[in-house]
């Protein structure tokens, strides 16, 4: 489906969704352009600018953004968050770990996971307290990993997706530097 296609769509859904709850809609973007045809003066930010941003709750929808955009949204003051992505990329962990709804199919998605493999992301996120950069926190999140490895459920972007929301963008972006070794 065409980009401009599916983003009209999302706008659609977002519109409506913020009709009946009496939300505000705003638009977050890497740049202007991915923003929809007729987004006018909606309230919208990129990576360099922004028009009337809002702090409070919103129907926010976030076009293809990257890691780094969703680690640093607050999703608690956010009222509605719709992302629009591709299914396949970095941020599918992300997708599964907080029952993302998949546009097309209308299923939620679930963790992929099983409960050990769940137990040892919980443990990663706990070593990663310092941003995964003390020798503690490296050694036990790289042992939690290879154990992961070891159970034929090691898949790093799956493990950042889980740690968004949870870690900041740039311990994440350590986390993935980490399983590189792995």
């Amino acid at each position: 489906m065409p980009v401009d296609r599916r983003s009209s769509q999302v706008f659609a859904v977002a519109r409506d969704l913020a009709s009946k709850e009496r939300l505000p809609v705003m638009g977050i973007a890497a740049t202007k352009d991915q923003l929809p045809d007729g987004w006018g003066k909606l309230p919208y930010r990129t990576r360099k600018s922004s028009v009337a941003a809002l702090d409070g709750p919103a129907v926010r929808i976030y076009f293809w953004p990257s890691l780094d955009d969703l680690a640093s949204m607050a999703p608690a003051s956010a009222g509605f968050v719709i992302v629009l992505e591709w299914e396949a990329g970095e941020l599918a962990g992300w997708a599964r770990h907080n029952q993302a709804l998949n546009f097309d199919t209308r299923e939620e998605l679930v963790p992929a996971r099983s409960g050990g493999a769940m137990e040892l992301y919980e443990r990663i996120a706990w070593s990663g307290n310092n941003g995964w950069r003390d020798d503690w926190g490296k050694r036990d999140a790289v042992s939690d990993m290879r154990k992961l490895r070891d159970m034929d459920e090691f898949d790093a972007l799956d493990l950042a997706g889980y740690m968004i929301g949870r870690r900041g963008n740039r311990a994440i972006r350590q986390l993935l530097h980490l399983a590189r070794g792995v």
